[in-house]
């Protein structure tokens, strides 16, 4: 099981974050809000400052598929998320991306209505990793990815899964327990007062349900 932080700040503030929390994290995802504020630049600044560290560019890709996959994974990002809405030529053609630069693709499947039907189609495009994931701005009304999580994993028991949404130390035990590959954590550690300290704690979580698995 992998943990990914998603990188929404600043890119000097997400910079100084990756410094202190790399010994605990597997994935640096550089956040949707980051892309639009500095554009695939913030990725080449990540990929120079941290060379071996997995990336992941979050661009919800919903239309012109291959090119837009294509330049991300040209800046240094392993994998890119496609929106799971997006029309089926559209995630072929991020997928047509990723083989050509030996990279993955991950499905972002906010607001799929039918999240089985769907995710049963998007594996058998050959996608790499689903993630269920709770949009922002409905965390404040207490919705989680975790009945969505569950879903899937009870329907779909051998999917690749990664799950985001408002996830931090309070909710990672349930989390882990549903084994999905990649946990997505974001403000818990960014915008916590010490993020190296909850970065390592959600690794000892998430390390302690491996073992036990």
């Amino acid at each position: 099981m992998k943990l990914q932080v998603a990188l929404d700040g600043p890119i000097e503030h997400s910079l100084a974050i990756l410094q202190v929390i790399r010994p605990y994290i597997d994935i640096a995802e550089i956040g949707t809000p980051l892309i639009y504020r500095e554009g695939i630049g913030a990725a080449l600044r990540v990929r120079q400052a941290f060379p071996d560290l997995t990336l992941l560019a979050d661009l919800k890709i919903m239309d012109a598929g291959e090119e837009e996959a294509s330049t991300t994974f040209s800046a240094g990002c392993d994998i890119v998320t496609v929106l799971g809405l997006a029309a089926d030529v559209t995630v072929r053609g991020v997928l047509a991306a990723a083989q050509d630069f030996s990279r993955q693709v991950m499905v972002d499947m906010i607001q799929v209505p039918d999240l089985v039907a769907r995710s049963r189609e998007l594996l058998e495009m050959g996608c790499h990793l689903l993630c269920v994931h709770t949009a922002y701005d409905l965390q404040s009304s207490g919705r989680t990815p975790l009945d969505d999580l569950r879903c899937l994993r009870r329907t779909l028991p051998d999917a690749p899964l990664a799950v985001a949404g408002g996830i931090g130390p309070d909710t990672i035990d349930e989390v882990v327990t549903l084994a999905p590959k990649i946990v997505v954590v974001g403000a818990a550690i960014t915008n916590a007062s010490d993020p190296a300290r909850v970065a390592q704690a959600i690794r000892r979580r998430i390390n302690a349900n491996d073992t036990i698995s």
